[in-house]
């Protein structure tokens, strides 16, 4: 069966029957795309009952070597390939017998911690908005939310005012794949997202929570810019740092405060938990920075007194 053809039935059962976000949709799509493009260009072949994994391979080899592509990358396209083969392998209709994905092995990878703030950053950071921001209460309310409850940008961006109760004291998130979950919020947020509403003049009719200078609903591209104004103005820059560090930072900041890598996975939105235990890779590192105050971090020789 033609390769385009089988492409399409898979991309309509990932929207349709696992109800993937269009942004995941779309990645897929391009990854396929990819493979298809490789396959035409080098005569290899379009029945897809007649693709290896010795071609899949080649194509591999190709987007290391010729288009840079990281481990990350790689792993991805791997990933894509294997939902893809595993679509067709389990409907007879598509007479696949054997998954050419089956013995495709992840590649292995360096994990980067991620760039975060202190906890002294952290307090100066949301401190310092509220003197150098020209939207103190819609800045102070959207980063105290990064850092309070983890939320992904894309998260924050999408939230509407019906998904916050202030007086439950909880907000609902929509993340990757469509997943919901419920994060509680402190009083100290609540507090913060009412006196925003209270200023929220929408130039449009809209239910977004959070509003550009204009009224209208404020874009990822504008929370990334503000962030990385506010951090330089308050002196948190640094090298690295983005907006999405802000959801390292809390649930570095939390895991650091004793709370368990399960409950941090329900906070986070991660559907594996391997995900979330890089922040234990994190803690460890400033565990070993403390350590080294210990007072006999020096040599006993060094510190004996002598009469």
């Amino acid at each position: 069966m033609n390769y385009e053809k089988c492409m399409q039935d898979f991309l309509d059962y990932i929207e349709l029957e696992r109800n993937l976000s269009p942004q995941t949709l779309k990645g897929y799509r391009a990854e396929l795309d990819l493979t298809l493009k490789y396959f035409k260009s080098h005569n290899l072949p379009l029945d897809i009952g007649e693709i290896t994994i010795q071609h899949i391979r080649k194509y591999l080899t190709y987007v290391k070597k010729e288009r840079n592509n990281s481990p990350a990358s790689l792993n991805k396209k791997i990933s894509v390939l294997r939902s893809f083969f595993n679509f067709l392998t389990n409907d007879d209709s598509y007479g696949i017998k054997i998954n050419p994905t089956f013995r495709l092995s992840q590649i292995k990878k360096e994990r980067k911690l991620p760039q975060i703030l202190s906890l002294e950053e952290s307090r100066k950071f949301l401190l310092g908005i509220k003197e150098v921001s020209s939207y103190p209460k819609r800045d102070y309310a959207i980063f105290l939310m990064f850092l309070h409850t983890g939320c992904r940008l894309t998260e924050l961006k999408e939230l509407t005012i019906t998904s916050v109760d202030l007086q439950e004291k909880y907000v609902r998130f929509f993340g990757k794949g469509s997943r919901e979950r419920i994060v509680p919020l402190l009083d100290q947020t609540c507090e913060a997202l009412e006196e925003y509403l209270k200023i929220r003049e929408p130039s449009i009719e809209t239910n977004q929570l959070f509003l550009n200078s204009r009224g209208r609903p404020i874009s990822k591209e504008i929370i990334a810019k503000t962030f990385k104004t506010l951090a330089q103005k308050t002196g948190v820059y640094k090298k690295g740092l983005s907006v999405h560090k802000l959801r390292h930072t809390c649930l570095t900041l939390l895991l650091k405060e004793g709370i368990d890598l399960r409950t941090l996975q329900e906070i986070a939105g991660h559907a594996d938990i391997a995900t979330t235990q890089i922040y234990t890779h994190v803690a460890q590192v400033d565990l070993k920075r403390q350590m080294n105050k210990h007072p006999l971090a020096k040599k006993i020789e060094d510190n004996l007194i002598t009469e």
